[in-house]
């Protein structure tokens, strides 16, 4: 199991002479018109897992109400999006594809197809987006991805993750959380952040567990807080694998200090968000 240190040592800390492009642009994809919320938590996690800017495209109707809760987001919509140029190509970035996606709505279905087949940079695949994962023109693209070098990310629940495996044949029942994760980087050559009570991690070489987890976590939202977390970090050119257990550790630990301050019972998404600087200060103490 890896120690506090060892989740320190990986924290990107950013030199003096730093920039808002040279911390990495995350490019967050989400919130379709229903959930709007996914798309301001998600975001605003990028930002403070330490991306120096992040852009949201969403739902139009969603634009307002996201900007108004993080004025320094910069906001756009679906149809609006140029994934070739969305990032610096001299400078980090990343996209998290997914949070509050509806699964029945056709936009985001094909935004998050544009996102998979033009995109160099890494891509983190949540929430809703996933259910588009298992068909065959995505995992069609996902496959390109992993021929070409790209890093995907892929963030299932168990549930999002039986999904994921039927088109395999996988049953992922008869199997432990490992294997079910390692199962499913093979199949969609990816990185797996199979959540749970405890979170694994797995792509073709390595795999870790992430056991900080609690109860105060299993709440609305409080995925959309990890993608974002997760996808702050890639976008700042972390190695993918690292930057997904550094993730989920710091997830945790918000969960946490979040349960600290409001108890098991009443965290909410929004608590967890407000204690992700606290986990980062808190880390190798």
């Amino acid at each position: 199991m890896d120690s506090n240190t060892d989740y320190a040592s990986l924290v990107p800390i950013p030199p003096a002479d730093a920039h808002k492009y040279s911390r990495g642009k995350a490019i967050v994809v989400a919130g379709s018109a229903a959930y709007p919320g996914a798309a301001c938590l998600s975001s605003c996690a990028t930002q403070l897992a330490g991306a120096g800017y992040t852009q949201v495209f969403t739902a139009k109707s969603n634009m307002s109400l996201i900007q108004a809760f993080r004025p320094s987001l910069v906001v756009g919509s679906f149809s609006s999006l140029d994934v070739a140029s969305a990032l610096p190509v001299q400078h980090p970035g990343a996209f998290v594809v997914g949070p509050g996606f509806d699964s029945s709505d056709a936009d985001a279905e094909n935004v998050a197809r544009r996102v998979l087949k033009q995109a160099s940079a890494p891509v983190l695949v949540d929430g809703g987006a996933l259910a588009f994962m298992s068909s065959l023109k995505m995992r069609k693209a996902l496959r390109r991805r992993a021929e070409r070098g790209s890093v995907t990310v892929l963030t299932p629940h168990k549930g999002e993750a039986t999904r994921l495996g039927a088109p395999f044949g996988l049953n992922l029942d008869d199997m432990s959380q490992e294997e079910a994760a390692y199962s499913l980087a093979l199949a969609y050559g990816a990185i797996v952040v199979l959540k749970g009570p405890d979170t694994v991690i797995a792509s073709a070489e390595h795999s870790c567990r992430v056991t900080n987890g609690t109860v105060a976590l299993a709440k609305a939202g409080t995925g959309d807080v990890l993608a974002g977390v997760i996808g702050g970090l890639l976008a700042q050119g972390m190695d993918a694998f690292d930057g997904a257990r550094l993730g989920a550790y710091i997830h945790a630990e918000a969960g946490i200090i979040a349960a600290e301050r409001k108890g098991i019972v009443s965290t909410c998404a929004e608590d967890v968000l407000d204690a992700v600087p606290e986990a980062f200060m808190r880390i190798g103490k």
